[in-house]
């Protein structure tokens, strides 16, 4: 192939909207993440639409984390620390969750049972709902980020039921009459001191004619593909799926992240440390395969239980005895290596390694 027939280089345009860039990123505790090239084009592409990003990847390889390298991102080019707002999913989850909860039990105790107060306020049913994370992100002055984590696990009909909201940038509150009677009923971002917002039917953003252009949160939302997401929902996303990092990528990636407590046997005691992680993930029968977050845990918990000469010493004799060709052992057992019950976390999977 000649170099004229090579593509030609693709330069990024400047642009208002934030791009996430590929270096000096960190994620939850200010750790060091390295994104490959794919999931930072996903993200930058997802802003530029003002899309949710969708990920998926084994459990552990930091999917929930990438959200917190945006949020940090953010963070360090405003003056006010925003953080994230968090979005847990579980099995009875409802879409109304996310976005505000409305306290019918407390108005009903004050309407029956309160004094002429408490029966005064329960007049006003704006008075009962609490914005939740995914329902202030839509409605705040300042760009948000949101982590929905684990969307999998919601009902079915979750991801449908939010279709509406993440493409208008808006919800409804029905319990809210159209023509509320009274002043106004405000919820306050404590975040941006006396900033406020008034509960109303229909929750939106702040307009340009109000002072401040629309600002669409940045969503992130994971899944463990435990099941199929509907496909008008996958429509409206934008999706990247983390693979797991080959040998010398995670080997970078562990060298950033304890690059502040490196010593002088740290660069083959990583070495040996990764070829046998490596090598417990090639065996044969494993249901779950440990992750990169399980890794980590592992290196931290042989630091602080074992002599570091000694911890090195043990690796390095399991790492020689590691056939690189069927990723066994060739003398030696598996549950020789230190800390094994930080990676391996099924009873059948200690059977198969013997």
């Amino acid at each position: 192939m000649t170099s004229d027939s090579a593509l030609p280089p693709l330069r990024t345009r400047r642009t208002s909207k934030p791009r996430i860039p590929p270096n000096g990123l960190e994620g939850r505790d200010r750790k060091p993440y390295l994104p490959d090239e794919g999931l930072l084009a996903a993200a930058n592409a997802a802003i530029t639409l003002g899309m949710p990003l969708l990920l998926t990847g084994e459990p552990g390889c930091g999917k929930t984390d990438f959200a917190h390298v945006i949020a940090n991102y953010l963070d360090g080019r405003r003056e006010a620390k925003q953080g994230i707002r968090e979005c847990y999913v579980r099995s009875d989850t409802r879409a109304r969750d996310l976005l505000y909860h409305y306290d019918a039990l407390r108005r009903f105790s004050d309407a029956q049972h309160g004094g002429p107060a408490a029966r005064e306020e329960a007049q006003d049913p704006r008075r009962y709902v609490e914005l939740q994370p995914l329902g202030l992100a839509l409605v705040a002055p300042i760009r948000q980020v949101v982590l929905i984590d684990e969307i999998d696990k919601a009902p079915r009909d979750l991801p449908n039921d939010l279709l509406r909201e993440l493409e208008r940038n808006e919800f409804e509150i029905p319990e809210i009459p159209s023509t509320s009677p009274g002043d106004a009923v405000t919820t306050r971002f404590e975040a941006w001191g006396a900033d406020q917002r008034p509960i109303e039917r229909v929750m939106r953003p702040p307009s340009a004619s109000e002072g401040a252009p629309e600002r669409r949160p940045i969503i992130v939302i994971t899944s463990n593909v435990e099941r199929q997401l509907p496909d008008a929902f996958l429509r409206r996303c934008v999706f990247y799926h983390i693979r797991f990092p080959d040998k010398e990528r995670l080997s970078e990636i562990l060298r950033e992240r304890r690059k502040d407590t490196a010593t002088a046997s740290e660069e083959p005691y990583l070495d040996h440390a990764v070829s046998l992680f490596m090598g417990l993930r090639a065996q044969p029968g494993l249901h779950k395969k440990p992750s990169t977050a399980e890794l980590l845990d592992w290196l931290d918990v042989v630091g602080e239980t074992y002599e570091p000469a000694d911890a090195l010493a043990r690796l390095a004799t399991l790492a020689r005895d590691l056939d690189p060709a069927s990723s066994r052992l060739r003398t030696r057992n598996w549950h020789d290596l230190p800390a094994l019950c930080c990676l391996i976390k099924l009873r059948e999977d200690l059977h198969a390694l013997g």
